[in-house]
């Protein structure tokens, strides 16, 4: 808790509650069971997360949590998410279901492998890769579901002393560390560049500890500037309203539409997803 500063957080502040919340129509109730196999640990976990997720969730925040309740005491775990989701030192709006924050930071995280790693940044381009698709591993997962437990504890402490800084620290590290896989594999392989980039097993087995190990220190050595993020945080976050200006200006467009028309039919629709909206906009 004093890497951060919890210890000093006397009492959280009330929270709107997420959907479902005492029940186990909850989503935070869902990943508490698939998290831990004992009713306690899951008790913990429901706890602490209902005490900070105010009226949205992200399973980002489970993942952290669920690997704090194994190091530290239950009562400071929800302190510490309450530090890292609204203190500007760490990472506040990563745990939303409309996660921005973290879709700007992983636009910045992209510019800063154009300028160090530019091979690589140009293969990924050709392969189609955007990095929202595979950085939330890094930036909302915390490695959790990537790095074995040691070098895992490593990178906690890491972040939790220097905050969203050794997050991008740890990006380029990450892509540094797989960069010859990475240049090896076809642009068409996609499948196998995401495995690469989200360091999942098949290639990375968590035996090999002195690889992860490798990737925090070399991030933890990393030289990157607080006024190179910032300047191109305020870029990218431009760049990102202006797209999610005429995102919701075409999604106006095509409300209006469906008002104006009338459709007679003896079944019901079936309502039509977020997945299959977002899809459908994309190829607008």
């Amino acid at each position: 808790p004093s890497l951060c500063g919890a210890e000093k957080v006397s009492s959280l502040p009330a929270v709107q509650p997420v959907k479902g919340a005492g029940t186990t129509e909850s989503i935070i109730w869902r990943d508490a069971e698939r998290t831990f196999k004992t009713e306690n640990f899951r008790k913990q976990m429901i706890d602490a997360l209902e005490l900070v997720a105010d009226g949205d969730y992200h399973q980002g925040m489970g993942y952290f949590c669920g690997f704090m309740l194994l190091v530290v005491p239950p009562q400071d775990v929800a302190k510490i998410l309450h530090k890292v989701g609204t203190d500007e030192k760490y990472t506040p709006g990563y745990w939303k279901g409309q996660p921005e924050a973290f879709v700007r930071d992983a636009m910045v995280y992209q510019r800063l492998i154009q300028k160090r790693i530019p091979a690589v940044a140009e293969h990924l381009q050709k392969a189609a890769l955007v990095p929202e698709a595979y950085a939330q591993k890094w930036f909302v997962g915390l490695c959790v579901h990537t790095m074995p437990f040691k070098p895992l504890i490593d990178l906690f402490e890491a972040f939790l002393s220097e905050g969203y800084m050794f997050l991008f620290k740890l990006s380029v590290a990450v892509v540094s560390a797989v960069k010859d896989k990475i240049l090896e594999t076809k642009t068409g392989e996609v499948n196998k560049l995401f495995e690469l980039l989200r360091l999942e097993k098949k290639s990375f087995p968590d035996t090999d500890e002195d690889f992860f190990f490798g990737i925090v220190n070399a991030a933890k050595s990393m030289d990157i500037s607080e006024d190179e993020i910032k300047t191109l945080r305020e870029e990218e976050n431009k760049v990102l309203q202006e797209k999610l200006e005429k995102v919701r200006a075409r999604e106006k467009e095509l409300q209006d539409e469906d008002d104006d028309e009338i459709e007679f039919s003896d079944e019901d629709d079936d309502e039509e997803d977020e997945a299959e909206r977002l899809a459908r906009l994309a190829a607008q």
